[in-house]
């Protein structure tokens, strides 16, 4: 546990910096979050395989089928994510050994987020600081392991941080782009266009289109396994990914939830308690509340297809993954008691350690890198 708990602090240490000097002394700034960025790519990149579930999983062989590709027709032809196949031979050009794609897929996930993140703290001054605390405890572990998704999530969260100054084409290209590393990125377009409606003036409208958003949502959590079969059929997800989610898959849950079920219903409602406690307080600008309330609706009925197949919760990064840079923004509002955001943070930490600690999650504790001699 020590070395995650180091570079936790180091990242605190240098956001923190970063964020004491974004406006009046930019180049610092720029120096600590490229400092993050290359100790965090140093840190995961270095990592022994096996710290990471997926690690031993598809990386030898995505690096073996990179180092094979002899044209643009091998490439196209390649049936799995073409966009890490693509990291894959970049890594090989430089280096025969596979240890290298752990390094640029690092370096890849870590970059876009670290360059998305600076962009939201331009746009809407979202705190460096809590944003890459909230990075760390909720998403820097699943980095190490679902690699082909952070990458996908990485770019597109950069993606939507031009989206939000106008700049569509940046957005359209980054959520192409991230297709092609993860299929279920298209998830993701749900993101702009909640944007787009929380920023309408017409109120009435807004919370028409909300309310019918959420609705929509949970029919389509009511009728996964429907929907699943539905996107297969038209290709618009993987062959391998309808299969596996699909009601008779190899992943679909095998037992109902036990006791009360009021566990159930408590992970359900506190995130949107506590969003909703933060419109009663109009914390921050009413548009992005509204934007985040909707969000955390989404996010905590993704949360409940876990119950019809395992793993499937990896869906709602897609949604908590720009949800947390904006929670950010709601931490660092002295309009919500501080009773309240240390409930909140005692919340997530604990979803961290049960996640890492008594479940190991991912496999990632204990870290180890013979390479930077940690073992």
């Amino acid at each position: 546990m020590k070395p995650y708990f180091i570079i936790l602090f180091v990242n605190l240490l240098l956001s923190y910096i970063a964020d004491r000097f974004f406006v009046q002394k930019k180049t610092i700034a720029m120096i600590s979050v490229s400092l993050i960025v290359v100790i965090n790519t140093v840190f995961s990149g270095f990592r022994d395989f096996g710290v990471g579930i997926d690690t031993t999983v598809y990386i030898n062989s995505f690096f073996e089928s990179a180092q094979m590709l002899t044209s643009l027709k091998d490439f196209a032809s390649f049936e799995s994510d073409k966009g890490f196949l693509a990291l894959a031979f970049l890594a090989s050009s430089f280096s025969n050994d596979s240890q290298s794609l752990l390094l640029v897929t690092a370096f890849f996930i870590q970059f876009f987020y670290f360059c998305a993140l600076w962009l939201f703290k331009k746009y809407n001054n979202v705190s460096l600081f809590l944003a890459t605390f909230f990075f760390c405890i909720m998403f820097y572990g699943h980095t190490l392991n679902l690699m082909r998704q952070f990458c996908a999530l990485s770019i597109l969260a950069y993606g939507f941080a031009n989206f939000i100054k106008g700049n569509l084409k940046v957005y359209i290209y980054c959520q192409l782009v991230a297709y092609f590393f993860h299929s279920s990125a298209i998830i993701f377009v749900i993101l702009p266009i909640m944007w787009r409606i929380s920023f309408m003036q017409d109120k009435n409208k807004k919370n028409v289109y909300s309310i019918l958003a959420i609705v929509g949502m949970s029919v389509i959590v009511s009728s996964f396994f429907l929907l699943m079969s539905f996107l297969g059929n038209f290709g618009l997800i993987s062959d391998f990914y309808a299969e596996r989610y699909s009601q008779t898959g190899s992943y679909a849950a095998r037992a109902n939830v036990g006791g009360t079920g009021l566990g159930v219903i408590a992970v359900f409602l506190y995130p949107i308690v506590f969003v909703y406690y933060a419109k009663r307080k109009k914390a921050i600008n009413e548009n992005i509340l509204h934007f985040v309330f909707v969000l955390t609706c989404f996010s905590s009925l993704l949360q409940l297809l876990t119950y019809k197949v395992t793993f499937l919760e990896r869906v709602t990064y897609y949604i908590t993954f720009i949800l947390f840079i904006y929670q950010a923004k709601l931490f660092s509002t002295s309009k919500i008691n501080i009773l309240v955001k240390f409930i909140m943070i005692a919340i997530y930490i604990y979803n961290w350690y049960a996640l890492y600690i008594i479940n190991k999650g991912g496999d990632i504790i204990p870290y180890k890198s013979h390479i930077l001699n940690i073992l």
